[in-house]
């Protein structure tokens, strides 16, 4: 057996440079695939018939459900992809919203948006590193990062920048998926492909994310695993990468296969779960 984080010794950390070029080159396919947004969606049941720009929605609105907006707040939007999450939050609790993103690319596709802008309702965008903010203390009503603490290499300090950014008692809300328990020799396989595919560190577990945010002095106030909800998002979302390649000969159709078999297997994985993760700072005195 081994470990959960399916590490072997050849693992190399990404840095952020390795993650900024996969999105500077991905964006445009994820964003395709994901219904415009790039990170997982949320389906009630098998039943659920909601498109997939319905579901990656719905789960940016679970997210935001947890952050306690109220209008005029200013909000920051850790890892903003092309910036939809972003305008979705703003245009539905009347916040102002600023995102950012290691990735230049997705810092274009996003000021591209009608609804950049100051002022509640309107989003912003900017390049930089969750793990180094270029902004003061407190600067932010509320925080929130879907999927993006997922690549970086030193989650502590991430999740403790966050917390630095945050006035006192707001709330920080993280998605992510994890993974739980010993994986087989052939599922750590299938772990160490999806995180070279996607340029992830050891993926981690709920309560290492829960560790980070008490180091940080956040009081965590839910952890809700919906890994059963986001499930079908891996099958959707190889059905669409095969897709990609109809039409196309040789090692491009190739390539996009082999990707979406990674991303099938990885979420067919038990041991793959997926956590909304709810915390908030002190309150002042």
């Amino acid at each position: 057996m081994q470990d959960h984080q399916g590490a072997s010794h050849e693992d190399q950390t990404p840095t952020p440079d390795d993650v900024a070029r996969m999105y500077d080159n991905s964006s445009a396919l994820l964003s395709e695939v994901m219904g415009g947004n790039i990170h997982l969606g949320y389906w009630d049941g098998d039943d659920d018939t909601r498109s997939v720009a319905e579901a990656t929605d719905a789960l940016t609105g679970m997210v935001a459900d947890r952050l306690a907006l109220s209008p005029g707040m200013r909000v920051l939007d850790i890892g903003c992809g092309t910036g939809r999450p972003a305008v979705y939050v703003a245009g539905t609790y009347d916040v102002h919203v600023t995102g950012i993103t290691i990735s230049p690319q997705q810092v274009e596709l996003a000021l591209a948006r009608p609804e950049v802008g100051e002022g509640p309702g309107r989003v912003a965008f900017e390049c930089a590193d969750g793990m180094a903010l270029p902004f003061p203390d407190g600067r932010f009503d509320a925080v929130y990062a879907i999927e993006s603490f997922l690549h970086m290499d030193d989650r502590a300090k991430a999740i403790a920048e966050a917390a630095r950014v945050l006035r006192p008692g707001g709330m920080l809300v993280m998605a992510n998926p994890y993974v739980e328990g010993e994986l087989t020799e052939a599922e750590a396989e299938i772990v160490a492909a999806n995180r070279e595919l996607f340029q992830i560190p050891p993926v981690g577990s709920a309560d290492d994310y829960v560790g980070h945010l008490r180091d940080a002095g956040l009081e965590v106030t839910e952890v809700l695993d919906i890994g059963e909800n986001v499930r079908r998002s891996h099958a959707v979302a190889a059905d669409t990468v095969r897709r990609a390649g109809d039409g196309h000969d040789g090692a491009f159709r190739q390539q996009l296969s082999e990707v979406a078999d990674i991303i099938e297997r990885f979420g067919a994985l038990p041991q793959v779960g997926y956590g909304l993760i709810a915390a908030r700072t002190a309150a002042a005195r």
